[in-house]
């Protein structure tokens, strides 16, 4: 009996089973920097909550989806979303609770948090990349 294989394997092949090229990578950061740049310097274009809304849904959920890269994209992509609702969830309730809530609070301490993961990610990246280069060597 042959085993059934899983969704990713079955459409590894397909346009929309492949990564995002690099380019594409790099207009969503840079669209979800303008949103984030908007929000803090203040409002005035009509497409201004529409690119702070993709800013509060990217940082967190992106970092998340890069910690995650061994998985399934559509796992990455639950996890991902799912990190970004709470971290939005959390911090509004934290600056409520504060009686800071704005706006721009709400980005800095969003992307705060976005930072912080993508920062813990890339620094176990780097100290397993060491460990197993030192373990070559010794």
């Amino acid at each position: 009996m042959k085993p059934s294989s899983s969704l990713t394997e079955r459409h590894r092949g397909s346009p929309g089973g492949e990564a995002p090229t690099p380019l594409l990578a790099a207009a969503w950061c840079a669209v979800v920097a303008v949103g984030a740049l908007l929000t803090l310097t203040g409002p005035g274009a009509p497409w201004h909550s529409a690119l702070t809304f993709l800013f509060l849904a990217a940082a967190p959920g992106g970092a998340v989806a890069l910690a995650l890269a061994g998985l399934d994209p559509w796992t990455r992509a639950v996890a991902a979303l799912g990190t970004a609702l709470a971290v939005n969830t959390l911090v509004a309730q934290a600056l409520l609770m504060l009686g800071a809530w704005s706006a721009r609070t709400g980005v800095v301490a969003v992307g705060a948090a976005g930072w912080l993961v993508l920062t813990g990610v890339l620094a176990g990246r780097f100290a397993r990349r060491r460990r197993v280069a030192r373990g070559r060597v010794g």
